[in-house]
């Protein structure tokens, strides 16, 4: 094996090992932001009737920022999650929107 190689093949499983790591982080925001939208839905009930509305029409603001426009989260998404953001998949976003109208609870 000739250092090329070697040094090829360590630079590949750090890059393996970042992927993990951002899928982890994805994974956490992920967690807290459900939390967060139930948490801000179950407030919202127990508001009155006008400042509950108002904090259900904001329920999803400033959850967390973007971070498509880093190179490496892109590289993430592209190499790591088949071209599909995981903040935006259709499976979470609805998940999202049920806990956001009680439909599903969140353990706290």
């Amino acid at each position: 094996m000739t250092d090329h190689e070697m040094f090829c093949d360590l630079c590949d499983k750090c890059e393996m090992e970042f992927y993990r790591l951002v899928d982890c982080l994805i994974k956490d925001i992920q967690h807290l932001e459900t939390k967060v939208v139930y948490l801000r839905y179950s407030l919202s009930r127990f508001l009155p009737e006008s400042d509950g509305k108002m904090l259900r029409c904001e329920i999803f603001s400033d959850l967390s920022g973007s971070y498509y426009d880093q190179s490496a989260y892109q590289r993430y998404v592209s190499e790591y999650s088949d071209g599909q953001d995981p903040r935006e998949t259709a499976e979470y976003c609805e998940r999202l929107m049920r806990i956001s109208s009680g439909e599903e609870s969140v353990d706290l």
